[in-house]
């Protein structure tokens, strides 16, 4: 069994990745939990498995000795599911995408001002991290005092030294407070309230992880990535069609690692390895998204790229339902960010920063810059 989930793997996970698709494509591991499961590594196997109905998210199906991950039995999940992305697909019209994207330079400067006397600030803790919080904050219909809430469990949870315990507590008020307040009956939130609560608890959950997380870790590492990428601020600037330079920086960066853990409902064959039923299927977006087998020059980044079907945000009926808005924040943020502030420069080595040591996600910790 394969030990791959070290201290360096979220900082670095490249080598260790191109190692496993060379040797098969698909192997045994330890999770840093302590159980076993299978990883893939390679894209046509990866890809393939986000679309296999023989593998689930439902934990119910999970043998005894496999990591479970943080999974819950969820009987109505491919419902439920569907229900977000019938209502994401209605909120999210290029006209809501674009107000919502207009607001953003804002934010920005507001969360971005009075830094250090010397002009530094942390653009992990000023934007990376409380970004994504005011948007969700908006999503939700929050006011003031409930979205420093939200804010307050952000950074409790994201940043450094960050403690999960109280996901449930927060959750739960959140929930409370879309569906008990009649002025945010007109929410996107509220509306699925309406039409089932225990959907919106779980919206939530997706929200706060899934959705926030990616975006989290995205803008941070997207803004590490170019400024030591001078030539690719450069194709940032002159592009007119900016989306296809959001899936490349979701390839290259990759910012969640893994998809959620499946468990197979049958016993299946990838390539010549035989998974039986219960056993847990880690698919790796991360590995895929660097595949050479699907991707020319993949260790490198290249906003200009054309041929760039990625799956840093999953593919077919599970990719992510806020898909839409992670690219108009995303653009919106990186456009901002090296228009206000040209001349940034980060304060120390990009070697220097350290990464949060998830194996499902990866981001820097910190991104201290001196911006001008």
């Amino acid at each position: 069994m394969l030990e791959v989930f070290d201290a360096g793997f979220a900082a670095n996970p490249w080598p260790v990745l191109d190692r496993l698709r060379r040797r098969g494509g698909v192997h045994r591991v330890r999770t840093p939990d302590g159980p076993p499961a299978w990883l893939i590594t390679r894209y046509a196997d990866v890809r393939a498995g986000l679309a296999d109905t023989r593998l689930t998210t439902d934990v119910g199906a999970a043998g005894a000795r496999d990591y479970r991950g943080a999974s819950e039995p969820a009987p109505a999940v491919p419902r439920e599911r569907g229900h977000w992305r019938e209502l994401f697909g209605a909120e999210f019209t290029a006209t809501r995408l674009a107000e919502l994207a207009r607001g953003v330079p804002d934010l920005i400067d507001t969360l971005s001002k009075n830094p250090d006397a010397d002009g530094t600030a942390d653009l992990v803790e000023r934007l990376a991290v409380p970004l994504p919080a005011a948007i969700l904050g908006e999503l939700l219909g929050l006011r003031g005092p409930e979205r420093e809430a939200l804010l307050d469990w952000a950074g409790a949870t994201l940043l450094p030294a960050a403690d999960r315990a109280n996901t449930d507590e927060m959750r739960t008020a959140l929930v409370e407070a879309v569906i008990e307040r009649p002025e945010s009956s007109d929410t996107m939130i509220a509306r699925l309230a309406r039409r089932d609560p225990d959907a919106l608890a779980d919206l939530l959950r997706y929200l706060m992880f899934a959705w926030y997380e990616v975006l989290t870790d995205l803008l941070a590492g997207a803004i590490l990535t170019l400024l030591t990428r001078p030539d690719q601020i450069r194709v940032l600037r002159r592009g007119r069609n900016k989306s296809p330079m959001v899936d490349e920086l979701l390839r290259y960066i990759s910012p969640q690692v893994l998809a959620g853990p499946r468990f197979a409902t049958e016993d299946l064959r990838v390539g010549r390895y035989d998974i039986r039923a219960g056993d847990t299927v880690l698919l790796c977006l991360a590995s895929a998204n660097r595949d050479p087998d699907h991707f020319d020059g993949p260790g490198k980044l290249d906003l200009a790229r054309t041929r760039n079907r990625q799956l840093g945000l999953g593919y077919g009926k599970h990719a992510c339902v806020g898909a839409a808005l992670v690219r108009a924040v995303t653009l919106s943020a990186l456009d901002h960010v090296f228009t206000r502030w040209p001349a940034t420069t980060l304060t120390v080595s990009e070697r220097d920063i350290g990464w949060r040591c998830g194996f499902r996600h990866r981001g820097p910790l910190t991104l201290p810059v001196h911006l001008a």
